[in-house]
């Protein structure tokens, strides 16, 4: 009976050791992955590469950007008439058609979506200014609702 308790000692014993070498292990582990100087070592030029291509995606985009939204000044819009802004709107469905004639067929999808929505946006611009004129048309004291 002595010697099965001293064999379950000597087995705790290796247990605890074999315990705090795992501890020791596993602790070691974790400082050198919190090490933030190690890290950089370790991981700098994936890091440096990262931060390249990040940099120059942004700038990509930047440029790719601005290449496309430079287009002639256009002069402030001041409809004078509802003539002058169905020509306007003709005009536009001109130039919207010429560029629609060729190109794939998501450009030809926004071709389309741009053109309805200049035309929402014109029957909306021509009632208005046809709702002005009207009221224009009235004294402004009637046009306001006072008398």
């Amino acid at each position: 009976m002595v010697a099965g308790v001293d064999q379950a000692r000597q087995q705790r014993e290796l247990s605890k050791q074999q315990l705090a070498a795992d501890a020791a292990r596993v602790q070691a582990r974790i400082r050198s992955e919190l090490d933030w100087r190690a890290r950089l070592r370790r991981d700098g030029p994936r890091l440096v590469a990262i931060g390249a291509g990040a940099v120059l995606l942004v700038t990509t985009i930047m440029v790719v950007r601005s290449r496309f939204r430079r287009s002639p000044k256009a002069e402030p819009v001041s409809a004078t008439s509802l003539e002058d802004v169905a020509a306007e709107l003709a005009e536009i469905r001109k130039r919207l058609d010429k560029r629609g004639e060729g190109g794939v067929v998501w450009q030809k999808a926004l071709l389309r979506g741009v053109a309805a929505a200049g035309a929402a946006g014109g029957t909306y611009a021509a009632k208005r200014f046809a709702g002005q004129q009207t009221s224009s048309g009235k004294g402004r004291a009637e046009a306001a609702g006072v008398s």
